[in-house]
């Protein structure tokens, strides 16, 4: 019999997979190697910790149902033969109501129209192509980067990072993290991109925490910010709580949709390899049973902030580790990360 460990928070896994294949679930950051013994394959999300070492020769699959893979050992797993399946593009979707959630929002709070700003979107592959499109639909003009896309000649309408910073009311970023080589995405905002950010400009910043220094955010106080990851995530100090307009636990691709997506782009994969089929399910019907109906609404901005109000789920993470102590926030981030309800995505998008 096939084996699996997955990650319990993996959508729709349960019902998709054979009878004949059998299940093992994890929770949290950590696997215990006793549940991998005999195992063939192993399905995790973005919080999982753990090295090739840990892992029993069985395994020769490994599936990230989430759009990137830096949070994987990706030499050590290809130097041991074992397969590596990602699901790129699976909430980007979700992860654009939530930019978009938040511009409006806050433009709103500000006294602002959106069709009259401009936003920079920094790195532009499945999310930030997306986020283009629909920002257009709703009349924002919009201004990209991303060098490594422009240096291959694939996207010709590329703008330098600082004079992006220094153009843009309203700034989203959108990078793997890249810790070496040409293109490093390490600190890539730092103090002199940051300082020449405009005044009561907005960033976001829904990508990964390592893009932005905590000690840079600090320093540069001239700009709104809303974090969804965090430099030392999963410990957010104080002062950057205070500093952020508004936080989240790292949840703006956290549609059922998205979710459902990166489970079913890796079990194909995994299907392929294994020589199995997934079960026929109503998508629809197994989506309103997870999160509910999705909204329909006149307006696509009415529809996003129906889809996607973040003022709770500010004010839940705010209160949970704001003021506690630093060995405590690890378990408190984590535990409202856990406890964020699943919602629907604004509009009918290709699952």
């Amino acid at each position: 019999m096939t084996v699996f460990v997955a990650d319990e928070g993996l959508l729709g896994l349960r019902e998709l997979v054979p009878s004949n294949l059998e299940l093992r679930w994890y929770s949290g950051r950590d696997i215990s190697r006793s549940l991998l013994e005999g195992a063939d394959a192993l399905l995790v999300r973005s919080t999982a910790r753990f090295s090739a070492d840990h892992l029993p020769d069985s395994i020769r699959f490994i599936g990230t149902a989430t759009i990137g893979t830096d949070h994987l050992p990706l030499t050590s797993l290809a130097a041991r033969n074992i397969t590596v399946a990602s699901a790129p593009g699976c909430n980007a979707f979700a992860v654009t109501d939530y930019v978009l959630s938040h511009i409006i929002t806050w433009a709103k709070s500000r006294g602002r129209r959106i069709d009259e700003m401009t936003l920079g979107v920094i790195g532009v592959g499945a999310v930030g192509t997306l986020l283009n499109q629909r920002a257009h639909e709703l009349g924002i003009r919009v201004l990209l980067s991303d060098q490594p896309r422009f240096d291959s000649g694939s996207l010709p309408d590329h703008i330098p990072l600082k004079d992006l910073a220094r153009q843009s009311d309203l700034i989203s970023l959108h990078v793997p993290r890249v810790t070496e080589g040409v293109y490093t995405t390490e600190r890539l905002l730092d103090a002199d991109v940051l300082s020449g950010l405009k005044r009561q400009a907005l960033l976001i910043n829904a990508s990964r925490g390592q893009v932005l220094h905590e000690h840079d955010l600090l320093e540069h106080t001239h700009f709104d910010l809303v974090l969804d990851v965090f430099p030392n995530e999963p410990v957010i100090g104080d002062a950057l709580i205070s500093r952020c307009w508004r936080i989240s636990p790292h949840i703006a691709g956290y549609s059922a949709e998205g979710k459902y997506r990166g489970t079913k782009k890796v079990l194909e994969q995994a299907a392929a390899m294994f020589g199995f089929g997934l079960k026929e399910i109503d998508d629809e019907a197994f989506l309103e049973l997870a999160a509910g109906s999705r909204p329909v609404c006149d307006t696509r901005i009415e529809a996003i902030l129906r889809a996607c109000p973040m003022t709770e789920t500010d004010r839940a993470l705010r209160e949970s580790v704001f003021r506690a102590f630093e060995m405590e926030k690890p378990e408190l981030f984590d535990e409202t990360r856990k406890s964020y309800s699943l919602r629907r995505e604004s509009e009918i998008y290709p699952l």
